[in-house]
């Protein structure tokens, strides 16, 4: 994914507030620590409820999977199907 297509990707999943594509783009990245009420953990539990696996971890990268499936990130999914494959994506990736 190009840049503006993260941007956009993230944009789109917060299509109900006003957040500017930069601002979540460095909320992401851990340029700032909050975009509003918004807080990292937010972000990504949306980015779980919203997006595939693939586009997830494109967009997060590998190296920041153990943050995305904290328990602090997907205990805050509403979907209790969602937090239990996530669980068991966290068990599968970090055993």
């Amino acid at each position: 994914m190009t840049i503006d297509q993260k941007r956009h990707a993230l944009k789109k999943i917060f299509w109900d507030y006003e957040f500017s594509e930069e601002e979540l783009q460095d909320l992401l990245q851990g340029k700032i620590l909050r975009a509003g009420h918004l807080d990292k953990e937010g972000l990504y539990s949306r980015m779980l409820s919203s997006l595939t696996w693939y586009s997830i971890v494109d967009l997060v990268g590998r190296e920041h999977l153990a943050d995305l499936l904290s328990d602090a990130v997907v205990s805050r999914i509403h979907s209790r199907d969602l937090r239990r494959k996530y669980a068991v994506a966290k068990r599968i990736l970090f055993q």
